[in-house]
């Protein structure tokens, strides 16, 4: 294949691709039904979604190199993996415990399913085991220097449990609890968490009402 050395930085390429998913959002929410889930109403928490994403991609993965030949690097990629769970963990890792915070926020206001700590575990873990993965096929495919680490694992799975701990919190209160529960989609835990109750009025002679 000879000498390869291509650099991608993380704005030309997710920036564009940002601009496609609003005007996507924007197309879905002027068609929407009522109650669909893709109104006006639902665009803020799925634009914020992306962006996060977008984040997150540009935090792990970018600037994205694609090396071989003499610019390759010379590292066997099984070299890139570390798996001392706790040994190797450092004041480093607070940043990847930041990273996923906002993910454990997110998830009970996007699925029906996050609906408890170990459950945000779970997604948070499968989450991390992506990205490390892909880090992984990317030094074995492109010879790039990304590798894994397994407490980065650890770590952002305790981030997320950490997100969906605060906004568990939040939707007890009237604010910022309300306004979750309004920008929540509509099968979300969050927006369930916020149904009305049905209860007996406080006049045995009148319907019941709704609190």
């Amino acid at each position: 294949m000879g000498d390869v050395n291509y650099r991608f930085e993380a704005i030309p390429v997710l920036g564009p691709l940002l601009c496609l998913v609003f005007a996507f959002l924007a197309v879905q929410a002027i068609r929407a039904r009522a109650g669909a889930g893709w109104g006006w109403r639902f665009v803020p928490l799925r634009f914020v979604t992306a962006l996060y994403l977008a984040g997150v991609i540009g935090f792990t993965f970018f600037p994205f190199q694609i090396m071989y030949g003499r610019y390759a690097d010379d590292i066997d990629w099984t070299n890139q993996i570390n798996w001392y769970l706790l040994v190797t963990l450092d004041p480093s890792a607070v940043p990847n415990i930041v990273m996923t915070v906002p993910l454990g926020i997110l998830l009970p206001l996007l699925s029906g399913r996050v609906t408890s700590w170990r459950r945000a575990a779970v997604y948070g873990a499968v989450f991390s085991i992506t990205i490390e993965v892909s880090q992984v096929l990317g030094c074995v495919l492109f010879n790039n220097y990304r590798g894994a680490d397994v407490n980065d694992v650890l770590v952002n799975t305790l981030g997320c449990v950490i997100g969906y701990g605060i906004v568990r919190w939040a939707l007890t209160t009237r604010f910022p609890g309300d306004l979750l529960r309004r920008l929540a989609l509509p099968a979300s835990a969050a927006a369930r968490a916020g149904q009305h109750t049905v209860t007996p009025a406080a006049d045995s002679g009148s319907a019941a009402r709704v609190r």
